[in-house]
C-alpha cells in the first residue's frame, strides 16, 4: 500500500510545495485535502484508497523551509472488505537551500522527518508496523537549468537515508516490511 499510497502523498505534498514557492518568503500555506483512488493493486491486492490530512508549510525566505501536517490513508481491498490504514504525522525541515551540481545535472535536497514517519494498522485495530523518531533523507533529483527553480521532481535519481533516530523497521527494510503485514490480514479469513 505504501508503494502505491507514497506517491499520492507525495504529489499532494509536492503540490502544496508548489503552490507555497509561489508565496512571498516568509509565508505559511494551509492546505487541507481528501480524494479517493481508482481501483489499484497494492501488494498485489486489488482496492481503492480514500485519503486526507493537512498540510502547513512555511517559506523561510533563506532556501529553507519547515512543513508539518498529517497524512491519513485509508486501503481497502476489494475482495475482502477489509481495510488498513496508512497514516504519517509531524515535522519535515530543509536546513539548506538546495545543492545545484551544474556540471551533474543534479540538485541536492536534504530534509528531516520528524514525529510519526509512517504507521500502518489494521483500519480500527492494531498497530502492525510503525516507524517513529528523526530521519534525514538526501534526495537527488534532475536539474532544470534554471536557478530560481532548479529542482525537476519528476526525475528522482537517488535518495540516502542518514541521521536515523528510533525505531524505522520498514524503512530500514526497503518497505518489504509494508506487503509482508498486510497481505496475510487482507487476504485473511
Amino acid at each position: 500500500m505504501r508503494r502505491k499510497l507514497l506517491p499520492l502523498a507525495a504529489a499532494a505534498v509536492l503540490a502544496c510545495v508548489s503552490t507555497a514557492t509561489a508565496l512571498a518568503a516568509g509565508s505559511t500555506h494551509v492546505t487541507q485535502f481528501s480524494y479517493t483512488t481508482p481501483p489499484h493493486l497494492t501488494c498485489g491486492i486489488l482496492g481503492s484508497a480514500v485519503v486526507h490530512g493537512t498540510n502547513v508549510f512555511r517559506d523561510t525566505g533563506d532556501g529553507t523551509s519547515f512543513m508539518s501536517g498529517t497524512w491519513f490513508g485509508v486501503f481497502t481491498a476489494a475482495n475482502t472488505g477489509k481495510s488498513t490504514t496508512l497514516s504519517f504525522a509531524g515535522p519535515v525541515t530543509q536546513a539548506s537551500p538546495p545543492v545545484i551540481d551544474q556540471l551533474a545535472g543534479t540538485v541536492t535536497i536534504t530534509t528531516t522527518d520528524g514525529g510519526l514517519f509512517e504507521r500502518l494498522s489494521i483500519t480500527g485495530g492494531p498497530t502492525l508496523s510503525r516507524d517513529a523518531g528523526s530521519v534525514t533523507l538526501v534526495d537527488v533529483y534532475g536539474y532544470t537549468g534554471d536557478p530560481a527553480n532548479p529542482v525537476d521532481f519528476n526525475d528522482f535519481i537517488s535518495e540516502t537515508v542518514s541521521g536515523l533516530d528510533g525505531p524505522h523497521p520498514d524503512l530500514l527494510s526497503g518497505f518489504s516490511i509494508f506487503c509482508d503485514v498486510i497481505v496475510p490480514y487482507l487476504e485473511g479469513p
